[in-house]
């Protein structure tokens, strides 16, 4: 969903977020300036949650104060959520916690869904919606710092 002022909503995953709170590359580039002024990131109230039990969170706590500025809180979408249950069939062996049903109704809007989770990713693909396309850190700041 692209916003009114151009910019992709990109939705990071937990996974992603907590490489982002290790200092590990390329996920804190991620937060930074360049890649920030480019799109909105977002999570959801699932991700938040999952990253109050991080190690990293415990140890920095400040850290996920910063991340909450440079993030946005996207609702869960239930409509959504709901929609992908009924193809539990589909997603039986590939999603390993309800959670990631609901961190796939939240980005479902999404322009990009940015994970590690090649399980998640499969899982999108296996329901061809279309949106968000998954991708990893990597090919997300491949992808925005080529374009011109």
């Amino acid at each position: 969903m692209q916003e009114p002022d151009g910019k992709p909503l990109v939705f990071l995953d937990t996974n992603v977020v907590a490489s982002y709170l290790r200092g590990e590359p390329p996920s804190s580039h991620l937060f930074s300036h360049e890649i920030i002024e480019k799109v909105h990131l977002a999570i959801n109230p699932v991700v938040l949650q999952e990253l109050f039990f991080l190690a990293e969170t415990r140890k920095h706590p400040e850290m996920l104060d910063e991340i909450q500025q440079e993030v946005r809180l996207l609702p869960l979408n239930l409509e959504k959520a709901e929609e992908y249950l009924k193809q539990a069939a589909n997603l039986r062996n590939r999603i390993a916690h309800s959670n990631d049903v609901l961190i796939l109704s939240s980005a479902s809007n999404c322009d990009y869904l940015v994970t590690y989770d090649k399980a998640l990713k499969k899982t999108l693909n296996s329901l061809s919606t279309g949106k968000p396309e998954v991708v990893t850190p990597e090919q997300l700041i491949s992808q925005l710092t080529s374009k011109v």
